[in-house]
């Protein structure tokens, strides 16, 4: 779920976080979020401003780089998950937590990870 937020002569990407994730990024302990390529999400640019969304509020960050993969399984292999979901305990745990949200066919739609720091 995204949508554009204007603010000025410029507009900002937002995106939707779950409260756990979104504390982990403010935090600074998660600094990688794992989407599926949905064409939203494919728009994304290396520089670009974002502000991620919960219900009870939001902040920015700024992408600092992207990478895509075919499959979770093998972003896991490259990817360090305790920067995705700090507060799992394995890769296989935070695999399984990509497979719950996720079914089969949106993952066919390829992994895209962006890496963000705060704006």
């Amino acid at each position: 779920q995204q949508w554009s937020l204007n603010i000025g002569e410029t507009t900002m990407r937002t995106m939707r976080i779950k409260r756990r994730f979104y504390d982990l990024i403010r935090s600074g302990k998660k600094t990688l979020e794992v989407r599926v390529g949905y064409d939203t999400i494919n728009r994304i640019q290396v520089g670009e401003r974002i502000r991620l969304m919960t219900h009870t509020g939001g902040f920015d960050v700024k992408i600092s780089a992207i990478r895509r993969y075919d499959t979770f399984a093998e972003m896991l292999n490259v990817e360090p998950w305790e920067k995705i979901a700090p507060d799992s305990k394995s890769k296989n745990e935070v695999l399984t937590l990509f497979k719950q949200i996720y079914p089969a066919n949106k993952e066919q739609l390829g992994v895209v990870v962006l890496e963000f720091a705060r704006a």
